[in-house]
């Protein structure tokens, strides 16, 4: 052991007496682009071909060049640079100038053309552009000298440098002369020499055998409309190749090109002409406009021309790629290229990600979705058009959601013509907002002092102005939040302004908590007093789900509350709950507790939860009052905040709890099918269906299916009595008796007072009430966690009553849709036929 240490001092002894050896400065070195050219091109400053060198906030991440530094720049092959070789390069004014030499007759670097005719003999002198941060001398014909210089600024003022003196900035044209280098890349290399400048390759030209290459700006998208401009680019790669000769572009079948001449649409040149006389119009008229000839024109030098163009589509035209073909010059290449991309209008709408949220929580600014609307083609976007913006599942129906209470709803334009407008619509937006003309930004209200809270579930956008020339593109930020009770995918379906109708995912929601009852549900009996209930425990699903506080609130502290449905007359007398697992924390003042009257068990969380958490509800005892029916009796989990500030419901789930016991009837069977806004309907008894026809249809208010009076009778098996100087009815079946005035939203079961789901309506001299409430008073109980006798069919949007006692196939076939489906049809005569209780009718006060 003894031997390993001293070894290890040794060594250590060692490495500090080691000089340190020197770092490369961080650099990193690059090119602002990479040109074509041939073995006898010169690139020079008209080229643009620039070397950057820029500190760590510059476009390039480098340390940066020193004041003072010297290095070098060393060509390979038979390149050579064209700087003056005479002197490093002359600062006036902190601009560099090439100087004339009369010795050579020549500026530098060579001339392309008559550049050299430029300068002013007089002082000899021609600005050289883009040179930054440097003073140059050709010392070689292939080595470059480069002295770091602030002055060299083209302002007078010298650049900025850090304490240590690095330059911000360094910028050094390459010109270069070919000078027969053979084709490939061609590379600068950069020598360090005692700078701080990293060395490196870096190919800034390419040298190719083509004489003219053919290209595009970029693959345009194009639609019917026309109105895009396509640019076509074609490149010189050798001098005079254009040579004033023709070249003709063909489009494939279904396509023309535009050749107009006037307009905001009109072509555009530049470098060449198009033919539209002679022959060349003759082959265009031909080929129905698939057919131009153009004539590029250039200088010795190397030349681009370029041509905007808009590509027409017909109604024979394909969607896809839209190819061009090179015919009548073979010097071009290639001989084939796809100039655009022909789609149908059709605006994309798409979310940036797709959020996990919590159903009912409301903590600001939680959930935002950022969606990007883009155009495939100008235009898409339709002005003076509405697209509209709604929260839905993802078979489209109404969610309840809404926009998020004192949060902003912002549209931001991401691309597109300087004149393309699109705003958000605020008085299309249910809420007490700022409502006067469109705007980018909108701050959402859905409460206010004393007046009801407002679900904002629907939004507008308004296209003022459709792009022409650039694809519009937008971003939108859409803070929302989720009613308790929804679980499920949450889309916002948009439609219109050029926008096909899309479902677009937001967010994927689950529920803050889950019930589950801790054993079989007690049966219990009505107007008793104190009968015990089953334990209940409440699992948290996932950490945080249940927040700690109430926005809308001044407390600190979020109350969830356990209550039974309303309309029937339950107390609770006591609880307990404790936390059995995790680490959310209940207000320690008053953490449950019995409140509003008896009517819930309430559960304060103060503070929010790291590990989902479970608490358990047991000792519970409640007292029926006599007006509770037979059947289940379920509870409410209220444990969502989004009521405060929404109109939004916290109840998280409706579930079973008690049970009581109702004796079957001896009567037929009967199962009856309606169907909403549809005056026929079905009763089914045993595997024989029955057509029936009522005289007028039912409907849904306030998310309750309405039926008239008498059809709610015969569906539930009891008998209807209805006064009509009095205006009451009365149902009874069994020991219950309900009575209800149609004129008030109160019923009495058993004479006590029961508040229904919604009022009753008059609709065509019939008086139409909430089937729920009616049939839950004789026992029947509405779909949910376990088997209903009232069971709701989104998709064929029709309601069906089973018997009391119905089996498990028949609620399948219930909750399947195919009751009447596996039933044999037997018509019988039109309820309507009725004439005596026709006459019963009074104007107002219906006998039905």
């Amino acid at each position: 052991m003894k031997r390993k240490l001293a070894l290890l001092m040794a060594f250590m002894m060692t490495a500090a007496m080691v000089p340190a050896s020197h770092v490369d400065a961080a650099t990193r070195n690059a090119l602002n682009k990479t040109v074509s050219a041939t073995s006898s091109s010169i690139v020079d400053d008209t080229s643009g071909v620039i070397l950057s060198m820029t500190k760590d906030n510059g476009t390039v991440s480098i340390k940066g060049a020193k004041h003072d530094d010297y290095f070098e720049l060393h060509l390979d092959g038979e390149a050579r640079w064209t700087y003056n070789p005479h002197d490093y390069t002359a600062i006036t004014g902190g601009k560099a100038y090439y100087k004339w030499v009369a010795a050579d007759n020549m500026l530098y670097p060579d001339k392309n053309m008559a550049d050299a005719d430029k300068v002013d003999h007089g002082n000899g002198t021609h600005e050289i552009p883009g040179l930054k941060g440097a003073r140059v001398k050709r010392l070689t014909d292939t080595i470059l000298g480069v002295y770091v210089d602030k002055n060299v600024s083209g302002s007078g003022t010298p650049l900025t440098t850090d304490t240590e003196g690095h330059l911000d900035e360094v910028k050094i044209p390459l010109m270069v002369f070919f000078n027969g280098q053979p084709n490939g890349p061609q590379v600068v290399k950069i020598v360090p020499k005692d700078s701080e400048v990293s060395a490196g390759e870096y190919t800034f030209a390419n040298v190719e055998s083509d004489a003219i290459k053919f290209r595009v700006q970029k693959k345009e998208k194009i639609s019917r409309s026309g109105n895009t401009k396509v640019q076509l680019i074609f490149d010189e790669v050798t001098p005079s190749a254009f040579d004033g000769r023709e070249i003709q572009l063909k489009l494939p079948k279904g396509f023309a090109w535009d050749i107009s001449k006037t307009g905001s649409n009109k072509m555009e040149e530049s470098g060449l002409a198009v033919s539209v006389t002679g022959k060349a119009k003759t082959l265009y008229d031909e080929s129905d406009g698939r057919i131009i000839t153009v004539t590029p024109t250039g200088t010795p030098k190397l030349d681009s021309a370029y041509l905007n163009i808009a590509i027409l589509p017909d109604r024979d035209a394909r969607f896809g790629d839209v190819d061009v073909i090179v015919q009548n010059n073979s010097d071009v290449a290639p001989s084939s290229l796809v100039v655009a991309e022909y789609v149908d209008y059709g605006v994309t709408v798409k979310a940036d990600k797709v959020i996990n949220a919590i159903a009912g929580k409301d903590i600001e600014g939680l959930y935002r979705s950022k969606l990007t609307i883009e155009e495939p083609a100008t235009s898409s976007l339709q002005g003076l058009r509405y697209m509209t913006f709604e929260f839905v599942d993802e078979k489209g129906n109404e969610v309840k959601a809404s926009l998020q209470d004192q949060e902003i709803l912002k549209l931001t334009k991401k691309a597109g013509d300087a004149q393309t407008k699109l705003f958000i619509d605020p008085k299309s937006i249910d809420d007490y907002g700022n409502k006067t003309g469109k705007t980018l930004t909108h701050t959402v209200k859905t409460t206010e002092d004393k007046k009801d809270n407002k679900r904002a579930d629907k939004f507008d956008l308004f296209v003022e102005k459709q792009s022409e020339k650039v694809r519009a593109k937008f971003e939108l930020e859409v803070p929302f939040v989720v009613g308790s009770g929804y679980e499920g995918k949450l889309f916002l379906k948009v439609k219109g302004a050029g926008a096909e109708e899309q479902l677009v995912q937001i967010a994927d929601v689950k529920p803050p908590v889950k019930f589950e009852p801790q054993g079989a549900l007690p049966q219990v009996k009505i107007g008793l007093q104190r009968q015990k209930g089953t334990d209940l425990l409440i699992t948290e699903t996932e950490a945080a789900a249940l927040q700690d506080y109430e926005p809308a609130g001044s407390k600190n502290y979020a109350q969830y509350e356990l209550e039974f449905e309303p309309n029937f007359r339950i107390t609770f007398d006591d609880a307990k709950v404790e936390v059995k697992e995790g680490n959310i924390s209940l207000n320690r003042t008053k953490p449950y507790g019995i409140g509003d009257g008896d009517k819930n068990i309430y559960v304060r969380v103060d503070k929010r939860s790291t590990k989902p958490s479970k608490m358990l509800v047991s000792n519970v005892l409640v007292t029926l009052d006599r007006t509770v029916p037979y059947g289940p009796i379920r509870l409410e989990g209220h444990y969502g905040v989004v009521k405060g500030r929404h109109n939004l419901s916290n109840v998280v789930k409706t579930f079973d709890y008690f049970t009581t016991v109702t004796p079957v009837s001896d009567e037929k069977r009967i199962t009856s099918v309606f169907a909403i806004d549809d005056k026929e309907y079905y009763e089914v008894n045993g595997k024989v269906k029955e057509k029936k026809t009522m005289d007028v249809a039912p409907f849904i208010k306030d998310d309750r299916t309405m039926l008239p009076v008498r059809y709610i009778a015969e569906a539930i098996g009891a008998e209807v009595n209805y006064d009509p100087k009095t205006r009451i009815a009365t149902f009874q079946k069994y020991q219950s008796v309900v009575t209800l005035n149609i004129d008030k939203d109160v019923m009495y079961v058993n004479g006590s007072p029961v508040k229904l789901f919604t009022k009753p309506a008059n609709v065509e001299n019939r008086i139409f009430l909430p089937l729920v409430n009616i049939a839950q008073a004789f026992g029947l109980k509405q779909d949910g966690q376990t088997q209903g006798n009232i069971i709701w069919n989104k998709d064929k949007r029709t309601v069906t009553i089973l018997p009391q006692d119905a089996t498990a196939e028949e609620y399948k076939e219930a909750k399947d849709g195919t009751v009447l489906d596996n039933a044999e049809f037997v018509t019988a005569a039109p309820a309507g036929e009725n004439k005596e209780e026709e006459k019963k009718d009074e104007t107002g006060t219906p006998a039905k």
